[in-house]
């Protein structure tokens, strides 16, 4: 399968890259790898940005809901293993 280009988050853990998305490849297919360090970025303080908004308990909903798929998708994915 020809997958065009795609630019994956991968840690690399036991000698071996693991990405953190499942990746539409075949089986043996060959790829090609260009390795960049992540570098740190620098802190922003928030403090105060949202001071006299409002935030509904739908929203906090909706955000956690959001949270927690992402968190369950990548254990499911580092349990695939």
């Amino acid at each position: 399968m020809m997958v065009n280009n795609q630019r994956i988050t991968a840690v690399y853990s036991g000698g071996v890259l693991r990405p953190f998305k499942k990746l539409s490849l075949e089986e043996g297919e060959k790829v090609e790898i260009e390795i960049k360090e992540r570098k740190g970025k620098k802190n922003i303080s928030l403090r105060g940005l949202w001071k006299g908004s409002e935030v509904s308990e739908k929203d906090i909903d909706k955000a956690k809901h959001i949270w927690e798929k992402g968190v369950k998708d990548q254990i499911k994915f580092l349990e695939e293993d």
